[in-house]
């Protein structure tokens, strides 16, 4: 076969018709443009696939572990559960709130998520996209889980006895023991003092914004009636017949000056008679005690609960770190008893912001916050309870097989989900796009193609009379097919070749560029590339296929010409 090398190589190069070699150069010119398009096209839809999941896995364990109902408590076992398959690196609660942020004018929608700021470095990314700030202040000292509301029995509108038992045995609850031993049950208790020690109590909910008790619990027999005094402790309401009826009581009697009076009295005043101080020492005074109010602000701020803000959100809300907003959850307020209504109202409360975290993702950076999954319980309003748990694997390819291998062990009213399940349709929908771009791409290939079966059939009309001439001195069919079998080939190789080397560069320098994209429109705010050797290899072995099987049909028509008819016309 080494002659049919040679004069392979020798057709592509025709000397007596240079049409033949421009066509030529423009199939090898459409191969390479062809290739190029798809490569980058392939490494750019890859890249998205590969952000996304890098920017929802930053957010998101790789395996969540779920209960059917709202009162898992029990996520403390199945974190023990989880921690002893060898398979799991790190292990976490969650709870998910939609609330409203609150900063003077400022209004935002936002999904707050409590975490465990001590397992959360083992399960997410946050702190290596904290931008500004610290995580350090998250947890308050000495924070607790709330206790849920049917554990201090108030499962009913009309079981205020809890309150009754709290003034008896103090707000530690001791029970009648301790009762016992601070003196005689039936002495008369301070209920003011104790309702001070509950006061910073969240998980109480008996006060409102003002610090005021609920009128709901000033009207209970605990209390009595809002309009006695409480100095002698709680009593019943007076009956009917017993009120006071002070709206005839007569008025005090008020002397009223005249016009004529006040009009004497401002007869020959001057304002410039008045004497305004001026000490210094009096202005150094004043100026101590602003400094001295901007003070207990600052520290009072300093004593709040800690909150973390997307750079989105807080560019949008005008936040700083040390800021102080309001996080008000709508929704709480609707589950209110139809006996007591005004018992219960929207939770709200204050947190600082600690820090700003960047996700690289528009949809978290514009409406996630973090908190302490303790703070996150408190308006939840079902005690020590979660959402879920999070999972983070040493190998993210076997998450399906964990969260099914986990999922048969808890059992009962457990679920899991892993993270291609759990952002299904974001990764379903870049796939199905990847795939239809390739094809549409791959069209200019065919196209290229063609110009590849144009060439060879436009050399088989060409060299008629050498076919008849090498098959009359004895040249078989495969010689024939071989030889032209080659010039197609070689047209192949070298616009794959020089398609990998323009769409290399093309993307190396889409990499290097880093061109910006609009967050609103693509959710991430650069164009990812992502430049892989697999890429290469697809993209190559796909156009020297085509124009391989592109060459066959020609071929065919040039091995099975008979010599007669090369030479019928000479």
């Amino acid at each position: 076969m080494a002659y049919a090398l040679q004069i392979g190589l020798r057709q592509l190069r025709s000397k007596k018709r240079s049409t033949v070699s421009v066509i030529t150069f423009i199939a090898v010119t459409g191969v390479a443009l062809g290739v190029a398009a798809l490569l980058a096209v392939l490494s750019i839809t890859t890249g998205f696939q590969q952000e996304f999941r890098n920017k929802v896995l930053g957010v998101n364990a790789h395996v969540l572990v779920m209960k059917y109902g709202v009162d898992f408590d029990e996520y403390r076992d199945v974190i023990a559960s989880a921690e002893a398959m060898e398979e799991v690196a790190g292990a976490g609660p969650f709870l998910i709130q939609e609330m409203m942020l609150a900063r003077d004018d400022g209004l935002a929608g936002v999904l707050v998520k409590g975490i465990d700021p001590e397992r959360m470095p083992s399960v997410l990314d946050l702190p290596d996209q904290i931008i500004d700030g610290s995580l350090r202040g998250l947890r308050r000292p000495g924070a607790r889980p709330p206790v849920h509301p049917d554990d201090i029995g108030r499962s009913t509108s009309e079981d205020w006895t809890w309150l009754d038992d709290l003034a008896r045995t103090g707000a530690s609850g001791e029970g009648d023991d301790a009762g016992d031993q601070a003196g005689d049950a039936d002495e008369p208790v301070d209920l003011d003092a104790v309702l001070d020690q509950l006061r910073d109590d969240p998980s109480a909910d008996l006060f409102d914004e003002a610090g005021e008790l609920r009128p709901a619990l000033r009207r209970t027999p605990i209390w009595g009636d809002p309009a006695t005094p409480s100095a002698e402790g709680p009593r019943a309401a007076p009956a009917a017949d017993e009120e006071e009826d002070d709206d005839d009581a007569p008025l005090p009697e008020v002397a009223v000056a005249s016009p004529e009076d006040v009009e004497r009295m401002l007869e020959g005043f001057d304002p410039g008679s008045l004497d305004v101080p001026t000490d210094p020492e009096w202005e150094a005074r004043l100026i101590e005690e602003e400094e001295e109010l901007a003070r207990q602000e600052e520290e009072s701020t300093e004593s709040l609960p800690g909150i973390v803000v997307g750079h989105t959100l807080a560019r949008s809300l005008g936040l700083g770190v040390g800021d102080r907003v309001r996080l008000v959850s709508p929704l709480s307020g609707l589950d209110v008893s139809m006996i007591a209504p005004e018992a219960r109202t929207p939770r709200s409360r204050d947190f600082r912001v600690i820090a700003i975290f960047e996700a690289g993702f528009q949809e978290y950076d514009s409406r996630l916050v973090y908190t302490d999954i303790y703070e996150a319980q408190h308006f939840y309003g079902q005690g020590d309870a979660a959402t879920g748990v999070e999972l983070r694997l040493h190998d993210l390819e076997r998450s399906a097989e964990v969260a099914r291998r986990l999922e048969r062990e808890l059992g009962g009213p457990f679920h899991t989900l892993d993270w291609a399940e759990l952002n299904r349709n974001l990764f379903t929908a870049l796939e199905i796009q990847k795939i239809t771009l390739g094809f549409v791409i791959a069209t200019i290939i065919f196209v290229a193609a063609f110009n590849v079966i144009a060439t060879l059939i436009m050399i088989v009309l060409e060299k008629k009379r050498e076919i008849a001439i090498l098959k009359a001195m004895g040249a078989t069919d495969g010689t024939i097919l071989g030889i032209f079998m080659l010039q197609g080939s070689i047209i192949g190789v070298i616009g794959t070749l020089a398609g990998l080397l323009i769409g290399g560069a093309v993307v190396f320098y889409l990499s290097a560029v880093r061109m910006e994209l609009d967050p609103k429109v693509y959710l991430i705010d650069h164009l990812p590339v992502v430049v892989s050797g697999g890429e290469f290899l697809v993209t190559g072995a796909i156009a020297f296929a085509i124009c391989t099987v592109a060459t066959i049909v020609p071929c065919l028509w040039a091995a099975r010409m008979l010599p007669v008819e090369g030479l019928r016309h000479e």
